[in-house]
Order: structure tokens, then C-alpha cells, then sequence
């Protein structure tokens, strides 16, 4: 199935979270995301738009692993 061509146009929170969806798509790229990780990565670009900071949990890294953040 062929990819839709989807123009974006203004600066709106919802177009920018949008753009970064597509950003965030190509680079997993090897991938087919489904449904609820397509909507609740757009949720999560949204919510980053408008100033929040979101956690998300690294698949390729252990808790163990991350390095520890300074204080």
C-alpha cells in the first residue's frame, strides 16, 4: 500500500505535532506502526507542542543501562 502524500500548511499546534509525527514516522521507517501507536505518538507530539515534557520508555535500553542524569 502506497504511502498518502499529505501537505502541511500554518504553524498551529496541531499541524506542528503533525510534522513532527512524520519526522518521528521516517525514522521508523523499517517498521508498520499500528493504530494506537501512530495515535498515541501524534498525542504525544501534541502534547510536546504545547510545552510539556514527555517520558517515553526506550525499548532498546535497559533501566539498568540509561545513564544517570545530574541533578
Amino acid at each position: 500500500m502506497d504511502e498518502a502524500k499529505i501537505e502541511l500548511e500554518g504553524d498551529s499546534h496541531p499541524v506542528v505535532a503533525l510534522a513532527l509525527l512524520k519526522i518521528i514516522m521516517t525514522s521508523h521507517a523499517d517498521e508498520k506502526p499500528d493504530r494506537d501507536w501512530i495515535l498515541s505518538t501524534y498525542a504525544d507530539c501534541l502534547a510536546v507542542v504545547g510545552g510539556a515534557e514527555v517520558e517515553f520508555d526506550d525499548d532498546d535500553t535497559a533501566e539498568d543501562d540509561a545513564p544517570a542524569r545530574a541533578e
